[in-house]
Formats: C-alpha cells, structure tokens, sequence
C-alpha cells in the first residue's frame, strides 16, 4: 500500500476478494456513485483506489442493496417516515 492510502486495482481485489468480473462492475457503480472520487484514473491502463473512500463506496452499495431487498412493507413503512 502506498502511504497516501491509495492502492492498486488488483491490491483492492486481494484484499476484498473480489473478481475480475465484480470489481469491473464495482469500479463503474463506484465512478457513478457520489463516492466516484474513490478512483483515480492516471492513465488508460494505470489507476489506483482511494481505500478509505472506496470503503464509504461499499457502505452506500450496502445501504442500496439493503434498501432494495426490504420486504414491500417495510421498505413502504420507511418511505412514509423519511417524508415526515
């Protein structure tokens, strides 16, 4: 790890045990997220991560999974308190 924070794709995918295939998915919702600062892209074949942002990436993806996945009734149940 560099003494930045940053780190490597492939340092990302050890440390988080992800695959190729899930961390090209991850990468694209990251840059498309209000955490797309997570990723620094240097160059067509040279980027790195910002780990604690990246970390912040994967808590909102959590939060939107979770909130998606809720049962009917309550995911319904919440709307109607975050409209008081």
């Amino acid at each position: 790890m560099m003494a930045n924070g940053w780190k490597t794709p492939k340092q990302i995918q050890e440390d988080y045990q992800i695959a190729d295939k899930t961390w090209a998915t991850w990468r694209s919702q990251c840059e498309a997220s209000p955490y797309r600062d997570a990723i620094i892209r240097v160059s067509a074949r040279s980027t790195f991560v910002v780990e604690s942002k990246w970390q912040k990436f994967l808590m909102w993806r959590a939060q939107k999974f979770k909130e998606k996945h809720l049962d009917p009734h309550v995911r319904q149940i919440l709307e109607e308190e975050k409209l008081k």
